[in-house]
C-alpha cells in the first residue's frame, strides 16, 4: 500500500517529536545526575543509568533525522543507518545488562558499589556487538532506506532475515531474559519479606509491604516498557517482510513508540516525573498535593513506639555468669589415602566437646570418613553434622581428593535453638589450575558459618599451594590466605568485606604450606632439644610423653604450662617457621600462641615415622623425609651412581630455598596450623586451650593437628528456630532488669579520620605503591553498621534499598521532610532523611570523613547480638585501600542509659588480612529515639 506525501509528512513530523522529547527527557537525567554528584557520591545505579540516557541521546538523534539523509546523499544514509543500528541495538543489550546488574545485586546479593567494576564490560558487550554487526552488514552493502530512516534496506536478497536476525532477534532474546530475571527478583523480595514478616522485628509491617509493592509495580513498569517500545517495532518489519507493503497505521506506531524509548526509560528509570524539577511543576499546576507530616511520621523503619523510661541500660554480662562451650577443632592431610587405614580414630577425636570442627584435605573416601566420625562421637542421636566441600576424587585428572569441612554440633544445642545455621553467600575459594572461567578446587579453601548463642563463627579449612617442581611457592600461598579472607563471604549479602571481620570469631586451619626456612638437621636439633625440655619439665621423663600431651585436648583438659627454658626452645623453633607478617593480621595460634610440638609434615607413614620420644635428634630425622632424590634412587639402585646435578648458579635459582628445593632437599615443616581471630571487645570471650599434633594417626604423611577452646556465651539469647522466632531471635526478660531483644536506633559517627601507611614490600600489593602514604591513596571512606550477623533488619534492608533506588536519579522528594531524632536528655539532636532509614551503610568523601562531620549513620541494634562497625577506604578507582572493625560492647551500659561515648583509637588497617596501614579516628556512639517517642522534647528541631 503506497503511502501519500501527507501520511509521510505526518510521520516525519511524529519521528522528530518523539525523538526531540526522547533526547530532552535524556538530557535532564544527565543533567540531575550531574548536579547530584556534587552533593553526594555516584552509586553505581547512577553509573547505569547515565549511560543509557546517554545512549539514548545518540540513538534518537538519528532517529529524529528521519528521511532526510536519503535525500542528501547515500554516504549520509548509510551514517545513518549504521547509527541506528549501534546505538538502537545498544539500548536494547544494555536494557538487559542493567537487569543482570539487578539480578546480580538482589538475587546473587553482591555488594551493589563493587558491581562498579562491570559496567566496562557491559559497555563492551552492549556496543561492541551492534559495531560487528554493523561491519558485516556495512562490509554486504546492506544499508540503505527502510521508510521512515534508513537503517537495513528492504531491497537486498535476504533482508527480511539481516533486519531479524541482526536486530529483532536480540530484541526477543532481551525480551525473555529481562521476564525471567524479574520473575527471579520479585522472588527473592518476597521470600525476603517472608522472613521479615515471620520475624516481626521491625513492628512496622506495613512500611515493608508498600516498598514491595512498589517494587513490584515499578519492574512491571520496566517490562511493560521495554516491551510495547520494541513490540510495534518488531510488528511493522514483519508486516513490511511478508506483504513488501507499508501499513500507515503500522508505521505510526513504529515511529511513536520505537523513538520515544529515550523519554520513556529516562522516566522509568531516571524518574524523570519524580525529579524536583518536574514535581515543583506539577505541584504548581495542582497535579498532586503535599504530603502531610502527620502521614510522614507514622511511615519509618526504626520503631520507637515503646516508652523508653521503662527500659533499663542494657550491659553484657560478666564472663561468671555466661556459659562455657567446649569446641574441638582439628586439621588432616590423608595424603589419599582410605578412611580405613585410620586405625585409630579414637585416638584422634576425644569424646565430650559441645562442638567439634574437622577439616580434611587429599580425602578420597569423605562420605566413609564422615560416617566413621558420626558413629564415634554417637551418631545423629548426638550430634548434628553439617558440611561443605570443594575438590574431586578423580586423579586423571589432577585431583588428590576432597578439601572438607564437617561440623558436628550437639544435638540439644540444635533442638533448642541455641545452634543457628545461616544461608551464606561463597565459602568455596578455589585456587587450582586456571580455567578461564573460574579455577579448579583442587587447591582453595571451603568453610562453614554458624551461630551458638550470641556468638556468630565461621570455619575455613584450606589445602594451599605447595611446592612444586623445585619452586619454592610462597607468593601462591599468600595469595591463597588473602582470598580465602577477602572473596568468602559467610553472610547472606556480599558487603564487600574481609571474612573475618564480620564474624564473631573466626577459624582458618588446614594445609596452609608454610615451610620452615633452614636445613633438617638444624630444624630437628631444635626440635629434639625443646621436647627434651617439656618432656622433662612436665611429664618427668616419661617415654609416652606425647601421648599424655594430647590427652590436654580432653573436654576439661588445660593448656599445659610450659618452663621458661621449654618456651625458649619452642620459639627457637617457630623463628624458622616463614613468617613475614603478610597475612592473617591479628590472628592467634592456640596453645601458648606458637606450635610447641613437632612439625606435622614430611613424615614417613607407618612404622618408618615413629619419632620415639622427639628427644634423639638422629631418630627423629630418619622418622622424616628429608631428600626426595636420595629417597627415589634407594628405591632405585641402578641410579644410585648417576650424576650429581650440576652445581646451581643464579641464572637458574634466585633464592637459597629454590636451590635446596632443586637439589631435593625437603624440610620437615609445619604445614598444618590452627588459627584464630576474635572481634573486638570478643577476645576475652574466646579461651584457647591445648594446641597439639596426634602420634596416633601414621597413615600419611601428614599428621593431625588439632586445638580446644572455651567459648563463652550467653545461653539465654537463642537464635535457631526452635525456642526462638523465625529469623533467628529470641526475647525474654531475666528477674524483671534485663530485657533481651531490646531494640535500640544507635547514632554513630566517625570523624577525624588520617591514615597513615605501613612498610610494604615492593610489589605485593596490587592497590599500594609502596612509596606512597595510604592517605594520599583515599578518596571516600564506606561504614557499615551494625554486621550484618548482628542486624535485627537484615532481611529487609535490601528490600528497601531497592525502593529507594527505583525512584529515580534525583531523590530529593523523598526527602522533603526529615525525621527528628535526639538523645534521651535531649542534649544531643539530630535529624535524617527517611529514604536513609533502610540503609545501614554510608558513603563520603575522605575529605569530609576527615573534617568534624565525619560519616555519620542512625541503625536500629539490639545490643545483646553485639554491635560492631566496619569501615574502609576506598581510592579514586574504588578499589579498597583497607579495612577495619571496632566494637562497642565495652561501652554498652553507658550508651543505653543515654550517654554519649567518644572514642579515640587507633587500628590496624588490613586488606586481605595484611597490614597495610593505621586508622586513627574518632568514633562518637549515642542511643537516640524519635522525638514524638519521648514527648517531653520539643519536635521542631532542623
Amino acid at each position: 500500500m503506497a503511502i501519500s506525501t501527507g501520511q509521510q509528512n505526518t510521520l516525519q513530523i511524529i519521528a522528530t517529536l518523539t525523538s526531540c522529547l526522547s533526547i530532552l527527557g535524556s538530557l535532564t537525567i544527565i543533567h540531575s545526575l550531574h548536579r547530584s554528584s556534587a552533593l553526594r557520591l555516584p552509586t553505581t545505579l547512577d553509573r547505569l543509568v547515565l549511560t543509557m540516557s546517554v545512549l539514548d541521546v545518540f540513538a534518537s538523534f538519528f532517529f529524529s533525522l528521519g528521511e532526510l539523509p536519503y535525500t542528501v546523499s547515500a554516504g549520509f544514509c548509510t551514517f545513518q543507518g549504521i547509527g541506528v543500528q549501534v546505538f538502537a541495538l545498544s539500548t536494547v543489550l544494555f536494557n538487559s545488562c542493567m537487569a543482570h546488574n539487578l539480578y546480580t545485586w538482589i538475587v546473587k546479593k553482591k555488594d551493589l558499589q563493587s558491581l562498579s567494576s562491570n559496567l566496562r564490560y557491559y559497555l563492551l558487550f552492549s556496543v561492541g556487538l551492534p559495531v560487528l554487526l554493523s561491519i558485516i552488514l556495512g562490509a554486504n552493502s546492506m544499508f540503505g532506506f527502510a521508510s521512515l530512516w534508513c537503517w537495513i534496506s528492504a531491497y537486498p536478497t535476504g533482508a527480511g532475515l539481516a533486519r531479524f536476525f541482526c536486530f529483532y532477534f536480540f530484541v526477543v532474546l532481551a525480551w525473555i531474559f529481562n521476564l525471567l530475571v524479574f520473575i527471579r527478583v520479585n522472588y527473592s523480595l518476597k521470600r525476603r519479606m517472608r522472613k521479615a514478616k515471620a520475624a516481626n522485628l521491625t513492628g512496622n509491617q506495613s512500611v515493608n509491604m508498600d516498598s514491595q509493592n512498589k517494587v513490584t509495580w515499578k519492574m512491571q513498569q520496566y517490562l511493560a516498557v521495554f516491551f510495547v517500545v520494541w513490540f510495534f517495532g518488531l510488528l511493522n518489519r514483519t508486516i513490511q517482510d511478508f506483504s513488501d507493503e507499508d501499513v500507515f497505521w503500522a508505521l505510526v506506531l513504529h515511529v511513536l513508540f520505537v523513538p520515544l524509548q529515550g523519554f520513556l526509560n529516562a522516566v522509568v528509570y531516571g524518574g524523570l516525573l519524580e525529579t524536583k524539577t518536574i514535581r515543583s511543576w506539577r505541584m504548581y499546576v495542582g497535579w498532586i498535593k503535599k504530603k502531610s507530616n502527620s502521614h510522614a511520621s507514622n511511615t519509618y523503619l526504626l520503631d520507637d513506639s515503646a516508652p523508653t523510661s521503662i527500659r533499663p541500660p542494657w550491659s553484657q554480662k560478666p564472663l561468671s555468669q555466661k556459659k562455657p562451650l567446649s569446641l574441638f577443632v582439628s586439621t588432616y592431610n590423608l595424603a589419599e589415602k582410605p578412611t580405613s587405614d585410620i586405625s585409630n580414630l579414637s585416638d584422634w577425636l576425644p569424646p565430650g566437646h559441645d562442638v567439634y570442627a574437622i577439616g580434611v584435605q587429599e580425602c578420597m573416601t569423605l562420605s566413609t570418613l564422615r560416617s566413621s566420625l558420626s558413629s564415634l562421637l554417637g551418631g545423629p542421636s548426638a550430634y548434628t553434622m553439617f558440611t561443605a566441600e570443594i575438590g574431586s576424587t578423580n586423579t586423571k585428572l589432577g585431583f588428590h581428593g576432597m578439601i572438607a569441612v564437617t561440623i558436628f554440633a550437639r544435638k540439644s544445642h540444635c533442638d533448642t535453638g541455641a545452634f543457628y545455621m545461616p544461608t551464606p553467600n561463597t565459602t568455596e575459594i578455589k585456587k587450582g589450575a586456571n580455567l578461564v572461567v573460574t579455577n579448579a578446587p583442587n587447591k582453595g579453601a571451603v568453610g562453614v558459618p554458624f551461630v551458638m548463642y550470641d556468638a556468630s563463627l565461621c570455619f575455613f579449612t584450606g589445602h594451599f599451594a605447595a611446592n612444586s617442581k623445585g619452586r619454592n611457592r610462597l607468593q601462591a600461598r599468600l595469595d591463597d590466605s588473602r582470598d580465602t579472607l577477602s572473596k568468602a563471604v559467610v553472610t547472606s549479602d556480599d558487603i564487600n568485606f574481609d571474612v573475618h571481620l564480620t564474624c564473631h570469631y573466626t577459624f582458618v586451619f588446614g594445609d596452609l604450606n608454610f615451610r620452615c626456612v633452614s636445613s633438617p638437621e638444624n630444624v630437628m636439633g631444635l626440635v629434639s632439644e625443646a621436647c627434651g625440655e617439656t618432656r622433662d619439665g612436665g611429664y618427668g621423663e616419661r617415654k609416652g610423653w606425647r601421648g599424655e600431651a594430647y590427652k590436654n585436648l580432653d573436654p576439661g583438659g588445660e593448656n599445659k604450662e610450659l618452663d621458661d627454658k621449654a618456651m625458649e626452645k619452642w620459639k627457637a623453633v617457630s623463628k624458622l617457621v616463614m613468617s613475614h607478617n603478610e597475612i592473617f593480621t591479628n590472628f592467634e595460634e592456640p596453645g601458648h600462641g606458637i606450635p610447641t610440638f613437632p612439625p606435622s609434615f614430611r613424615r614417613k607413614m607407618g612404622r618408618d615415622g615413629d619419632c620415639g620420644d622427639y628427644t634423639d635428634k638422629k631418630v627423629i630425622l630418619g622418622a622424616y623425609t628429608t631428600n626426595v632424590k636420595e629417597s627415589k634412587a634407594a628405591a632405585d639402585p641402578q641410579k644410585t651412581n648417576s650424576p650429581q646435578p650440576p652445581a646451581p648458579t643464579s641464572s637458574n635459582i634466585n633464592t637459597s630455598v629454590n636451590m635446596k628445593l632443586k637439589l631435593g632437599e625437603r624440610i620437615p615443616s609445619y604445614t598444618d596450623r590452627i588459627l584464630y581471630h576474635a572481634l573486638p571487645d570478643k577476645s576475652n570471650d574466646i579461651q584457647p586451650k591445648a594446641y597439639e599434633l596426634c602420634d596416633a594417626c601414621t597413615s600419611s604423611d601428614h599428621r593431625p593437628v588439632s586445638a580446644c577452646f572455651e567459648i563463652y556465651v550467653d545461653e539465654s539469647i537463642k537464635r535457631g528456630n526452635a525456642g526462638a522466632d523465625a529469623s533467628g531471635y529470641n526475647s525474654m526478660e531475666e528477674g524483671g532488669l534485663r530485657y533481651m531483644g531490646t531494640k535500640c536506633n544507635f547514632l554513630l559517627r566517625a570523624s577525624k579520620i588520617v591514615l597513615t601507611s605501613s612498610e610494604l614490600a615492593q610489589g605485593e600489593s596490587d592497590n599500594l605503591n609502596p612509596d606512597s602514604d595510604v592517605a594520599s591513596l583515599a578518596s571516600e571512606v564506606v561504614i557499615v553498621f551494625p554486621l550484618p550477623t548482628e542486624d535485627p533488619l537484615v532481611e529487609e534492608r535490601k528490600v528497601h534499598a531497592l525502593a529507594s533506588a527505583l525512584d529515580g536519579v534525583d531523590q530529593s522528594h523523598s526527602d522533603s521532610s526529615n525525621l527528628n531524632y535526639s538523645s534521651r536528655d535531649g542534649k544531643f539532636r539530630t535529624s535524617i532523611k527517611r529514604s536513609d532509614l533502610w540503609k545501614n551503610d554510608k558513603r563520603v568523601s575522605f575529605k569530609q570523613s576527615s573534617t568534624e562531620e565525619g560519616v555519620e549513620i542512625i541503625s536500629e541494634c539490639r545490643p545483646e547480638l553485639g554491635v560492631h562497625a566496619l569501615l574502609k577506604v576506598n581510592d579514586i578507582r574504588g578499589e579498597c585501600v583497607g579495612q577495619v572493625v571496632v566494637g562497642f560492647g565495652d561501652y554498652l551500659d553507658r550508651i543505653t542509659a543515654g550517654k554519649q561515648v567518644t572514642i579515640n583509637c587507633t587500628l590496624e588497617m588490613t586488606l586481605g588480612g595484611k597490614k597495610v596501614g593505621e586508622l586513627n579516628a574518632v568514633f562518637n556512639v549515642v542511643e537516640v529515639h524519635r522525638l514524638e517517642s519521648l514527648g517531653g522534647l520539643n519536635a521542631n528541631v532542623v
